[in-house]
């Protein structure tokens, strides 16, 4: 538990600082605007007016992004603070952004790098206002990015920003779709409401895992879920194989809450392959980052196979063959199976923790 802790906080660290780097641009950006907004006429008062405002800009905009980064990736993760998933987007959007202005305003009250400087400002009500608004406006671009992150995915907002995938490319990755065993049992006897409310419980149960695996949320269908690796990333560590076990000791851990809030604990049942895909941006209104290939139906034709085989865990030869899996894990050959909807068989094995963690299904 220690290393997977570690693992994901040395993740956040490196998210973190990837925002302090960013609130230094930003920050130079904006001291610059504030630096021309009250230059006076000449460009040695502009170059002066530069010299001072730059530095003031990016020390106030990394205090600010630190306090706020900080509260985003280290705070909000924690099982306390749940409740904001329960609030409208609009109403998040709005308490966020008034509480990092409120943040931004006493950076900006406490003249950090004014007093580094020596030049400590006495804002008149122009200045003043410039000051505030050049403090919310980033502020409220923040939270906009963090917001629209937390709806697709971290990479996959960053991908899309930075138009990684404008031009369709093609990459080798592998898949896992993770299934909630006796999903449409249990949705029976809770109701719909309830067997929405488990889901989302199961999927925000595996999320640290997953995130720990580096892996990427592609999309969520019904009570599966879909993560994927570009094919180094998921060798690394084997951390495509890794996943899985990561995100079943989450729900065991999780049991006896689940078992107390809705009477049964949440299991996972899954495939995991590697191939071919087409990656690449889809859609005018809402865009999307889209997979196209064999490797997708093959993926999910193998998840359903592990109710006909009888094992939690199935993985292609193709993955195996890429990930070298690691001692603790043992492998039983289920020969070339069969799909429905497949002309070819796929060669694939059962795969199993050391410990016995993942043994036959029922």
């Amino acid at each position: 538990m220690i290393a997977t802790l570690s693992a994901v906080t040395r993740e956040r660290l490196r998210r973190f600082m990837r925002i302090l780097r960013m609130a230094a641009v930003i920050g130079a950006a904006v001291g610059a605007v504030y630096a021309g907004a009250l230059a006076g006429p000449g460009a040695r008062s502009l170059l002066a007016s530069l010299l001072i405002s730059v530095p003031i800009g990016v020390i106030s905009a990394v205090l600010t992004a630190s306090s706020i980064a900080g509260i985003e990736i280290f705070l909000l993760p924690r099982a306390s603070m749940r409740w904001l998933d329960a609030l409208p987007f609009a109403a998040v959007f709005i308490l966020k952004t008034l509480v990092y202005g409120a943040i931004a305003g006493a950076v900006l009250a406490g003249q950090p790098g004014q007093r580094l400087l020596g030049v400590v400002t006495v804002y008149n009500a122009r200045t003043g206002l410039i000051a505030v608004f050049l403090s919310l406006v980033p502020v409220a671009v923040v939270v906009m990015m963090f917001q629209a992150a937390g709806l697709v995915g971290y990479r996959t907002f960053m991908a899309l920003l930075l138009g990684k995938y404008r031009r369709p490319s093609v990459e080798r990755r592998f898949f896992l779709f993770a299934d909630v065993v006796g999903s449409t049992a249990i949705a029976e006897r809770l109701g719909a409401l309830e067997a929405h409310r488990f889901l989302a419980a199961v999927f925000s149960a595996v999320a640290e895992p997953i995130e720990h695996c580096r892996g990427e949320i592609h999309q969520y269908v019904g009570d599966e879920i879909v993560i994927t690796w570009v094919e180094a990333d998921g060798v690394a560590d084997a951390r495509a194989l890794r996943c899985f076990f990561a995100m079943r000791a989450a729900l065991a851990a999780d049991a006896s809450r689940f078992v107390q809030r809705f009477g049964v604990p949440a299991e996972l049942r899954a495939a995991l392959h590697l191939g071919e895909v087409i990656a690449g941006e889809v859609g005018q209104v809402r865009r999307a980052i889209v997979f196209h290939g064999d490797v997708m139906n093959a993926t999910g034709r193998l998840e359903q196979a592990t109710r006909e085989v009888g094992c939690f865990f199935i993985a292609s030869a193709q993955a195996l063959g890429s990930l070298d899996p690691p001692p603790e894990f043992r492998t039983h050959d289920l020969g070339a199976l069969a799909l429905r909807g497949r002309v070819e068989p796929i060669h694939a094995f059962c795969v199993e923790h050391s410990d016995g963690s993942v043994l036959a299904s029922a």
